[in-house]
């Protein structure tokens, strides 16, 4: 079986289905996963709004930096250096001599976690929007792939700690031109993506509970 005939049976709604059956239509490839895509948020009824809000709340944390760090010591690195790190990559006032402690991230990989997050996001939100069992277990795994990626981020920013012999929750030393100490912190804002992502999981069981019809013209039956 082609991957374009297996995301179809895997996204298709009880709906889409029923229209594709009443027309004598079986959507086949590419070009029937963009028909099941179109016909999904044509007459969109919100199913799971908590878990839909979970996941924007998600999203809008990701605007924010997630942690970052600034050095005290050293007369070359003064009070100045500072690295933020973001859910896609950071940014950092680093000197030259401190550049060897920092591990560099191509601009590919960037774009691949951006793209990365909004495809969990899209999951949510595809969930929210479809109804029964099906839309539940969406928002959930969607949920658990928001949860997965503020781990890899920890565990990432933890990596790059323990290269320098610290972690990213204590200060610790590092010694380049002069010995100096970096002081890391992970921001609120992280926190509050941890949370995003496990109330998606929680507000799956919510699923159905209160749905809010996001179109006024009837559905097609």
């Amino acid at each position: 079986m082609k991957i374009s005939d297996r995301l179809n049976r895997l996204m298709i709604d009880r709906e889409i289905q029923r229209r594709f059956q009443a027309e004598g239509k079986e959507p086949v490839g590419f070009r029937g996963l963009w028909m099941i895509l179109s016909g999904h948020f044509r007459y969109p009824t919100l199913y799971n709004p908590l878990g839909a809000l979970a996941g924007i709340a998600f999203l809008a944390s990701t605007l924010k930096p997630w942690w970052y760090f600034y050095v005290t010591g050293g007369a070359f690195w003064g009070h100045n250096a500072t690295l933020v790190a973001s859910a896609f990559g950071y940014k950092h006032t680093v000197p030259p001599e401190g550049w060897r402690f920092i591990i560099e991230i191509p601009l590919i990989v960037s774009v691949i976690l951006i793209c990365g997050m909004l495809v969990y996001f899209f999951i949510v939100l595809y969930g929210a929007t479809m109804a029964g069992k099906k839309g539940k277990l969406f928002v959930a795994a969607g949920g658990l792939l928001l949860l997965i990626y503020t781990a890899g981020f920890f565990g990432t920013v933890y990596f790059g700690c323990y290269r320098v012999g610290g972690t990213p929750l204590e200060d610790f030393k590092v010694v380049a031109t002069l010995p100096v100490t970096v002081h890391p912190q992970f921001m609120p804002i992280y926190y509050f993506a941890i949370a995003a992502a496990v109330m998606c999981v929680l507000f799956s069981l919510t699923h159905g509970w209160l749905p809010i019809r996001l179109h006024k013209r009837k559905k097609i039956e």
